[in-house]
């Protein structure tokens, strides 16, 4: 089965990001680059408790009217959607991306998407969505439920994106952190890249194994600068990146510790809505 960088758009607001952080990737993994959109089959459907608020006698003909529009309207959003994959693929044409389709799919984005997952090698996804796409602070209400239910590597697109030579990992020190060096290491798509190992410390000592996952990324031929910050998590890492202009912020989805704590609670979501370069989540 043919694996893709699967670029999953929603508007315009994120995508011409989406689409090009996709590029890169397909680019970085020598690997064939999609670009999806998922209409969302219940988003316009009229409401079904309409028909019960009014009289017999103009039932009939107003449901077939109400039926009438909604046909127009799924129409029209078949057009806008094949006009702003067409739109998009013109950003990636000749910029040495293997090869690219595109696709337009009916249905919950989180359902496709899971049904999709055996040929997809990265997710890449805006913080949010054509609902939100006039509010830089928004992120998108799918988001969450693509994360927690997906089991490969998701890029999320924060902003206008340029190519990344440096990425933030952020460690605390616990055997998941740890497990979540090793996967950078592994991950063909950072390699070459410099590593910022970035932790904030705590009353427990982690300082140890903070040493010693900066000596396995060194080990493994990576180019390391490592860090320990204060302060509450969030704040830490991202005023740290902005300072070193720090292109990528690579984290673990998941994990049993503070940091699990800090990526499904409130603290990533101030992450997501204030952090301006790509997120990698690391499976």
């Amino acid at each position: 089965m043919t694996q893709y960088i699967t670029a999953c758009i929603d508007g315009q607001h994120y995508s011409k990001a989406v689409v090009e952080l996709a590029a890169w990737t397909a680019r970085r993994l020598d690997t064939p680059l999609k670009l999806l959109h998922v209409l969302d089959k219940d988003r316009y459907q009229a409401d079904s408790q309409l028909s019960g608020t009014i009289g017999l006698g103009s039932r009939e003909a107003l449901l077939k009217e109400l039926s009438e529009l909604d046909e127009k309207r799924s129409k029209l959003e078949i057009q806008h959607s094949k006009a702003l994959l067409n739109d998009l693929e013109s950003l990636v044409t000749d910029t040495g991306v293997p090869s690219l389709v595109k696709q337009q799919l009916h249905g919950h984005l989180v359902e496709t998407l899971l049904e999709l997952e055996p040929e997809i090698r990265v997710l890449v996804l805006g913080k949010s969505g054509e609902l939100h796409q006039q509010d830089a602070k928004a992120i998108g209400s799918q988001l969450e439920s693509v994360v927690r239910a997906f089991s490969t590597h998701t890029l999320i697109a924060n902003g206008d994106f340029s190519d990344p030579a440096e990425y933030l990992l952020a460690f605390d020190g616990s055997e998941t952190s740890q497990k979540l060096v090793q996967k950078a290491i592994d991950t063909p798509l950072l390699k070459g890249m410099t590593c910022h190992l970035v932790m904030v410390e705590d009353a427990d000592n982690k300082r140890d194994a903070f040493e010693s996952a900066a000596e396995t990324l060194s080990n493994a031929g990576i180019n390391v600068t490592k860090v320990c910050l204060t302060g509450s998590v969030g704040s830490a890492i991202l005023q740290y990146q902005q300072e070193k202009s720090i292109g990528m912020i690579v984290m673990g989805a998941y994990g049993h510790s503070k940091l699990r704590q800090f990526f499904v609670g409130s603290n990533t979501t101030r992450l997501l809505v204030d952090a301006t370069v790509p997120m990698l989540l690391i499976r």
